[in-house]
């Protein structure tokens, strides 16, 4: 999967279909899933820092609504905010696709196939759950994986479609074995011969032919030439920093591990930090605020600028000693509309090993 912008999974499920006994089976399964995944995933939650409420990044999956999903736990990417509902009464069940009434054995892929086309109704109603971007993060993987799933346990009933390759699908239908210990099909938007057998009967060839290049997966030939560009373009100096900025800093244990110019960019950061603490003052005036004003000085200044952190460093923050305190003011105060700044202060506050850069 190539990392980009406005990458999606979708899971259409038909839950006139569905009972309430079998959908709790099918979350069992899927919190398990996602429980042992590799790498662990994140969720969005809630934390109050003295009187300011932030949103940060957790362990912790479980919401009272089902599975909150939102990034991984090893590199600290992050995308849009997902929730697999623990059961029909989650409002995302409750979002209606337009069609008409439908007859038991209407397939659901048909309904997707025919979802953009003005002259042709979908004929399923249907539900669409996940249909956030994961930005070809790495959570992506898992988001497919839960979607493989359910397509699996409702075969006509679901579908998981989206924005997935073959090696998407591959390494999903491997994680699933690895936890489950059950082989499932792949996707079937990602085996072509599948997905034209099942649309075959309800459609035109002009519009199975639209269909699959809309849902089937990319050219592996293009996704190899787009891999190998990539791979190139990853080589430069100034690639490697700003991948290095997005997927690898924040977690890096060892800032000798990263790239020279990453190692650079880093420590003048430090020092413009530092040189904020002497010109602002900022030393002795946490002296006067004490920790916890401090803290929810922090807090303010993280919600001002955009900043979403983990649960284990506002941990680290509100375990923090005032020099770190004013360290991490000084962070704070930087201007980060430049992208690489705001990547780079992020990571600052996340990784206290960098602190020392």
């Amino acid at each position: 999967m190539i990392t980009c912008m406005g990458v999606h999974v979708h899971l259409a499920v038909r839950e006139d279909r569905v009972s309430r006994a079998a959908w709790r089976e099918i979350y069992k399964k899927a919190r398990r899933v996602a429980k042992q995944w590799t790498p662990r995933p994140l969720s969005l939650a809630w934390r109050h820092i003295g009187a300011v409420r932030v949103a940060q990044y957790a362990l912790d999956i479980d919401a009272t609504d089902g599975l909150s999903l939102v990034g991984d736990a090893e590199t600290l990417t992050t995308g849009e905010s997902f929730v697999f509902p623990a059961t029909f009464d989650h409002p995302t069940f409750r979002r209606n696709r337009a069609g008409a009434q439908a007859t038991s054995d209407d397939d659901v892929l048909v309904a997707v196939a025919r979802r953009n086309d003005p002259q042709v109704a979908p004929p399923v109603r249907w539900r669409d759950l996940l249909g956030a971007k994961t930005q070809g993060l790495p959570y992506h993987v898992l988001l497919v994986a839960l979607g493989l799933l359910v397509e699996n346990s409702l075969p006509g009933t679901a579908v998981v479609y989206g924005d997935i390759s073959l090696r998407d699908g591959e390494q999903a239908q491997r994680g699933v074995a690895s936890i489950l210990g059950e082989n499932l099909e792949l996707p079937v938007v990602v085996d072509g011969a599948r997905l034209r057998q099942r649309l075959a009967a309800s459609m035109n060839a002009d519009a199975l032919d639209r269909a699959i290049r809309e849902l089937g997966p990319p050219d592996p030939h293009h996704d190899a030439i787009l891999g190998d560009l990539l791979g190139c373009l990853r080589s430069s100096p100034d690639a490697r920093v700003r991948h290095e900025l997005e997927h690898v800093v924040r977690s890096c244990p060892d800032r000798k591990l990263l790239g020279t110019g990453t190692r650079l960019l880093l420590q003048r950061l430090v020092e413009a930090i530092r040189s904020n603490m002497v010109r602002l003052e900022l030393r002795e005036q946490v002296e006067q605020w004490g920790a916890a004003r401090t803290r929810e000085a922090l807090a303010q200044g993280t919600l001002k600028i955009g900043m979403r952190l983990t649960s284990t460093a506002w941990d680290a923050i509100e375990a923090a000693e005032l020099d770190e305190l004013a360290f991490l003011c000084g962070a704070i105060c930087m201007d980060t509309t430049g992208w690489e700044v705001h990547q780079a202060v992020r990571a600052m506050l996340e990784n206290r090993a960098l602190r020392r850069a």
